[in-house]
């Protein structure tokens, strides 16, 4: 049986046909106010441009999202997870930029997403809300997408166009005349087609629940279906957001570790979320004559790099006052228990593999640390994200390449795109490599602020840390999932609630039930547990890093992760941390 989405797409198909010409007006409406966070480390001035700095990604006309942003789209946003900026003039959603390019579908200025889209992330304890500015949102991106496209399929409806039109042309200050609305239904109809084709190709975004993209599978399928249709694969490996704060100190990035160059992963997250590269194929059997037209997009790289520059001046967010405070005694010996303690004969169970190695001789704009890759045999956990990208075949036939692997492909196309935008006359990239892996690893990232970063694993399948340092029979199988989550500081995460197997009569716009059985969904692995070979070094059993941790040091060890103590080991000057004093 066809969902209820799945009929709203096709019903978009016959939409363009029956719209008709008349004329009405509608008024917009305030939105709802969230509370803003104390910057961590940003200015208002540089907020704000963080907040809605286009970077070049295109979805809808923006006079078109504007003529539908109401208080009612506000609210159905905000239940998936959508957080809304109050200081903004149009209380616009974070991470909704105003795009204006020469390379968009038609001369006008599109709504688009940038960094902060997905790296805000907002949660409540005791009736207050939390933002962290530059953490993992907890949005429900699909349901977002679903919701826009649902409410622009209304008002497209034949009884609703004309007043949808006169709305959209009194934002633009055009007058509204039957040509000027024949001329708008013209551009519907030319813009809304590829909208829906992109819409139609994959529907896995739905089962990623809350706080998880497939970046690497919905990227790849956006930017290389457009060469060739046998491009598509499902998208169907999602992973949770990763933090902001520090990453620029380390040498590699995604979860698989699987990119060095930091301008070259961002640069692939823009045209991943589309910004309109390879739009000629559509039309043309060949590529263009110059490398300028083959890889023209709205990108805008300038503007990347200076959401960049806003982005490494975020700092790890504080452990907040409202929660309970700190137990300094039992932080110390979890900080002995986490970086090991000689003299107390404690051993190192945590910064062997999480704090890295200092980068020595670094150059100037260069990564400080070594972030260290772990065999996935070694870790344990869910492997289908790391199967679909290592396995993954890409045809470029159309850019006269044949076919490469997924890692080739993207290496070889950030790279051009490096090229064209003249990366290397930016001293901060002149000596970066842009070499790609696809390698059987995952990376073992530093653990500032790790607190404000749940669900944990690469793909989220362990809602707190307490879960996350026992075995695995201790880990819930089934969890609930939904928007601005409530905090749970004793276990270091989200509160547990059990899965009742409905999570619609909840939540209808954010429920979801996270079903470890899935594929991709796997909360094995990173265990601590008692082994015959938990203690031998090299030779454990795969998904073992250790043996069992009794309960009260686990509890040492997540009070230590509520502390600061760790800036000192990454950033290269931190702000004093007198937690532990």
């Amino acid at each position: 049986m066809r969902s209820r989405y799945d009929l709203r797409v096709l019903f978009f198909s016959f939409l363009i046909a029956s719209m008709p010409v008349g004329s009405h007006a509608m008024e917009p409406s305030s939105a709802q106010e969230r509370h803003p966070s104390d910057g961590q480390g940003l200015e208002k001035q540089d907020r704000q441009a963080w907040y809605h700095g286009s970077v070049g990604t295109w979805l809808v006309p923006y006079d078109w999202f504007m003529a539908l942003y109401d208080d009612s789209l506000i609210k159905e946003f905000s239940a998936t997870g959508i957080l809304i900026d109050p200081s903004d003039p149009e209380r616009l959603p974070i991470g909704i930029t105003k795009t204006e390019s020469p390379n968009l579908p038609k001369p006008v200025p599109f709504v688009g997403l940038n960094c902060a889209f997905c790296h805000t992330t907002q949660f409540t304890y005791g009736g207050a809300t939390h933002r962290i500015e530059g953490g993992p949102s907890l949005q429900f991106n699909a349901r977002f997408l679903r919701i826009l496209f649902e409410k622009l399929g209304e008002n497209l409806r034949a009884e609703n166009f004309v007043p949808f039109a006169t709305k959209v042309l009194q934002l633009r200050n055009q007058p509204v005349t039957p040509r000027s609305l024949e001329e708008f239904k013209n551009e519907v109809a030319a813009i809304l087609p590829p909208l829906i084709d992109k819409a139609g190709r994959d529907v896995s975004p739905e089962t990623w629940g809350p706080g998880r993209f497939d970046a690497l599978g919905r990227g790849s399928n956006t930017v290389f279906t457009p060469l060739s249709p046998d491009n598509l694969r499902p998208a169907n490996a999602p992973v949770s957001i990763p933090a902001l704060w520090g990453v620029w100190e380390y040498d590699r990035v995604q979860w698989s570790g699987s990119i060095e160059h930091p301008l070259a992963r961002n640069i692939a997250q823009v045209i991943g979320v589309n910004a309109g590269l390879f739009a000629w194929a559509k039309k043309n059997p060949g590529a263009p004559a110059s490398d300028v037209e083959v890889y023209r997009s709205s990108l805008d790289v300038r503007a990347l790099d200076g959401l960049e520059r806003i982005a490494r001046r975020l700092l790890p967010p504080r452990w907040p006052s409202a929660f309970p405070p700190i137990d300094r005694e039992l932080a110390i010996r979890g900080r002995d228990l986490y970086h090991g303690n000689a003299d107390k004969h404690m051993r190192n169970l945590c910064a062997h593999c999480h704090v890295g190695q200092s980068i020595d001789n670094r150059s100037a704009a260069g990564p400080s640390r070594h972030v260290r890759l772990i065999p996935r045999h070694e870790v344990g956990t869910d492997d289908l994200y790391l199967e679909n990208f290592s396995r993954r075949r890409i045809d470029l036939g159309p850019l006269g390449r044949g076919i490469l692997s997924a890692r080739e492909a993207s290496e070889l196309i950030t790279t051009e795109l490096l090229k064209v935008h003249r990366a290397s006359e930016n001293q901060e990239y002149a000596q970066r490599t842009n070499h790609w892996i696809d390698k059987a690893f995952y990376i073992a990232r530093p653990h500032l602020a790790v607190w404000a970063t749940a669900p944990f694993l690469h793909n989220g399948s362990v809602p707190n840390l307490f879960e996350l340092l026992s075995p695995l029979e201790e880990r819930h199988n089934c969890f609930y999932l939904s928007p601005n989550m409530e905090f749970d500081p004793r276990n270091v995460g989200y509160a547990v609630t059990e899965c009742s197997g409905n999570p619609l009569s909840r939540d209808p716009l954010g429920g979801f039930e996270y079903k470890t059985h899935l594929p991709g969904n796997k909360n094995i692995g990173h265990e601590f547990r008692d082994d015959p070979t938990c203690a031998s070094g090299e030779n454990k059993r795969d998904g073992i890093v250790g043996c069992a941790i009794p309960k009260e040091d686990r509890l040492a060890i997540m009070e230590y992760l509520k502390t600061c103590d760790l800036e000192r080991y990454v950033l290269p000057d931190p702000p004093p941390c007198r937690d532990l004093e």
